[in-house]
């Protein structure tokens, strides 16, 4: 569907242009091209069209259409054709298309471009580096040149190899050395025509294949040299001299008087040296996170971490760096005699503007659900108070005090369902705390120790009271996009009051007594996360996580604990990807976790996991056409049909989750979007013992069956510094859903599922609705 609005009555405009791609390039190369070279349309020539809702394109104050126009764009296609490697293109543009519908004359204007063969490098020369050590450096590391024979010849390709040579070059000492000090120099010249030749006949027989086999395969020589200049130091070496921090910087200092400065408080150790005039900060973590070492050769890599570390350290909000050059004269090894020739060292100063060491925050949360029952809340309000400390015990540690209170709200008779609140306490320690020393921490991006302690009260009005005392300690370290969070000791101490309404629950689903005991968890867990994008499309961010927990292994072998200490294995995994484009976006989502309990099972927590570990389905986050814990297991039946605790958990969760997301206006700044989704998924239970509900187990027999699907859409409202999103979700494929195998009936359409309907203690029919809606804050995924 397209309107136009507010168009200029009985006079051309422009209503749509296209571009068609043809050469002898792949169909990906094709439409690369073809939506690139749209960039490249003269201003005039571009169509004001907006998407409204996904389906419905407006074109508001459409441009007189001007065939003048028409040059420009080639000019412009043209110019981007040839950064492209292509020098051969033929532009040519279609006869205007005139449509009249009423006084609107709907100008269609068709660019079709021949791109022929893309440009080829046939050779590749660093030959005329003048200077022996960029020369030597070059030959080894050509393996990692970005330019290859054969390959196609783009100005960007160039562009890259210069930027990659200029940093290996200021990797490897040569501080002063620029782009300006390199360039690329490009030759499609056929060496057979420098050969004299006397015969003019001859002459113009080499010149006309010369031409053919230019435009058969288009070649061309790249000759990376060395640039001139009056700075010789440009050329040099230099080498890491003294290091001095100076921790209390205010904005308004001038660093260069800094350095000269007196300072009462003069710490030195080694090449380190800390500036102080109160002492707020010892030098530990500063020299920890300092990646330069006196005497090495000057590394641009390290320059750039350690201003990194020191910014993402805490304490500081600000870094500014000044480097003094000076000389120092070699001296011959045994002796007092000095050579003449001269080494230059690089003295590096910090100045850090200290951040407040205190902040107090608050938040608002609404229907905050990380799929636990814990933390998890639907359509609920969470009040959080957090402080910070940014420098305990002066060694730049991070401390997080964090006091959460919120209800869970339901529809039933009863307002309030939940209440939590819960104080946690976290520790950021800028090192690895051991007890022994780790090699090769140097090596990494950022390291740290994480020390954790929180304690819980859930009250779940007439099911359950459980309160926890949980300690942690790990470390968490990255190096480049590669992020890992290694606990090896986690306690987690429970205790569970059963009220009465789940010990009615008992009664008619044996199972949840497996999975509602009072046990302990001492456990140890591994997270691996990365974000990587598509090589070949950068549009495409992809995300993979992967995690494992350990319980129970060591201190469950001892008999006196075997009852009350739970033992598993939990693995979980994740693969997230978000293909954008100029207005829209795709995102996809796979999940899969599994728990196993491998504890005695004639003990009461050696049959499942406990219910705080197992997984969920449903709500804001999951499988949104499903209430939060109200899917599955499996296509048991018996959850649906209980008259009082239906929230379910399970060993095995599945699922998939696929959105299209497309705007549909801005109202007042606040970007309005919306999405299409579904929803493929289920929980079940791994264990085949007595107590197990009804279709409960995973079984390859019965996995079609009790696969769930749920389709929607939904409001986003971006208010750019967070997102409110209202998602309505319908049960396409429901496995408590007996009839038609589970799937909707187009015929017979429902909005609810009137299938095994029970009656209350009140005697009122309990509702079992095909559909739901969802609250939440940021994206789903």
């Amino acid at each position: 569907m397209l309107d136009v609005k507010e168009y200029p009555p009985n006079t051309p405009f422009v209503f749509k242009n296209n571009i068609t791609v043809t050469g002898e390039v792949s169909k990906d190369e094709k439409k690369r091209l073809e939506t690139e070279l749209y960039n490249y349309w003269d201003d005039s020539l571009k169509v004001n069209a907006i998407l409204k809702f996904g389906i419905r394109t407006v074109i508001k104050n459409p441009y007189v259409f001007d065939s003048a126009n028409i040059n420009r764009s080639i000019t412009f296609m043209n110019s981007y054709l040839n950064t492209q490697g292509y020098y051969n293109a033929e532009i040519t543009p279609a006869p205007v298309i005139i449509d009249t519908v009423g006084d609107e004359l709907r100008t269609t204007v068709q660019m079709d471009i021949d791109v022929k063969k893309n440009l080829k490098i046939d050779s590749i020369t660093y030959d005329s580096l003048a200077t022996p050590g960029l020369q030597q450096l070059t030959e080894e590391n050509k393996k990692e040149s970005l330019l290859t024979r054969g390959k196609p010849f783009t100005k960007a390709t160039i562009s890259g190899e210069l930027d990659r040579l200029v940093s290996l070059y200021r990797k490897n000492g040569y501080y002063k050395f620029t782009r300006e000090n390199i360039y690329a120099e490009v030759d499609t010249t056929n060496v057979s025509l420098l050969e004299l030749t006397l015969d003019p006949f001859e002459q113009a027989r080499r010149i006309a294949e010369a031409e053919s086999k230019r435009r058969a395969n288009p070649t061309i020589n790249v000759v990376i040299k060395q640039r001139s200049t009056p700075d010789s130091n440009a050329f040099a070496k230099y080498y890491v001299g003294k290091i001095y921090y100076y921790p209390e910087t205010r904005i308004t200092d001038v660093p260069d008087s800094l350095i000269r400065t007196t300072f009462p408080l003069v710490d030195t150790a080694r090449e380190f040296t800390l500036k102080q005039k109160v002492r707020d900060i010892k030098m530990r973590p500063l020299r920890e996170h300092t990646y330069l070492k006196e005497g090495v050769l000057y590394d641009e890599q390290s320059y750039f971490k350690t201003v990194n570390a020191f910014s993402q350290m805490g304490p500081w909000n600000q870094v500014d760096i000044r480097t003094i050059n000076r000389k120092d004269l070699r001296r011959f090894a045994g002796t007092d005699s000095v050579s003449t020739d001269s080494t230059n060292i690089l003295d590096f100063h910090f100045f850090l503007t200290p951040a407040p060491k205190y902040s107090f925050g608050y938040d608002l949360e609404v229907s905050r659900n990380s799929g636990s029952i814990i933390t998890g809340n639907l359509l609920g309000v969470t009040n959080v108070v957090t402080l910070r400390n940014r420098n305990v015990w002066k060694q730049a540690i991070q401390s997080a005090t964090n006091l959460r209170a919120g209800v869970e709200l339901g529809f039933s008779d009863t307002l309030l369902q939940t209440f939590q609140t819960s104080v946690s306490q976290t520790y950021s320690i800028p090192r690895f705390l051991t007890p022994w020393r780790i090699r090769g921490v140097k090596q990494l991006d950022d390291y740290k120790t994480v020390v954790n302690f929180n304690a819980s009260y859930t009250d779940r009005r007439n099911f359950f009271r459980l309160r926890s005392a949980v300690a942690s300690w790990g470390y968490e370290w990255k190096k480049k996009n590669h992020v890992w969070l290694y606990r090896p000791l986690n306690v987690e101490l429970y205790s569970l009051d059963t009220l009465q309404g789940l010990r009615e629950a008992f009664v008619s689903n044996p199972f949840l007594r497996t999975a509602f005991n009072t046990g302990y968890v001492v456990s140890q867990n591994l997270t691996y996360s990365i974000t990587f994008p598509n090589k070949n499309r950068p549009n495409i961010i992809n995300n993979f996580r992967i995690s494992g927990e350990e319980a129970g292994g060591l201190l469950g072998r001892f008999p006196g604990l075997r009852d009350k200490i739970y033992q598993y294995l939990k693995v979980e995994a994740e693969f997230r990807q978000l293909r954008s484009w100029t207005k829209t976006a795709f995102a996809y989502r796979f999940f899969g976790g599994i728990g196993i309990n491998y504890g005695d099972t004639s003990t009461a927590i050696g049959k499942s996991l406990p219910f705080f570990k197992q997984f969920v389905a449903g709500g804001p986050y999951s499988m949104r056409a499903w209430g939060i814990r109200q899917l599955g297991l499996g296509s048991s039946l018996r959850s649906d049909t209980s008259t009082t605790f239906r929230d379910r958990f399970g060993d095995i969760q599945l699922e998939m989750n696929f959105e299209y997301r497309f705007p549909i206006t801005a109202i007042g700044g606040v970007k309005i979007n919306s999405a299409l989704f579904a929803d493929i998924g289920n929980i079940w239970n791994l264990k085949n013992v007595v107590e197990n509900p009804e279709n409960s187990k995973i079984t390859l027999s019965r996995f079609y069956r009790d696969i769930a699907v749920g389709a929607g859409t939904g409001l986003r409202f971006d208010f750019n510094y967070f997102l409110v999103r209202f998602d309505f979700a319908y049960k396409v494929k429901d496995p408590a859903r007996t009839r038609n195998n589970g799937w909707m009936s187009i015929r017979d359409f429902e909005w609810r599922n009137r299938e095994h309907e029970v009656m209350d203690g009140n005697g009122r029919s309990l509702k079992r609705n095909n559909f739901s809606f969802q609250l939440g804050i940021g994206m789903p995924f």
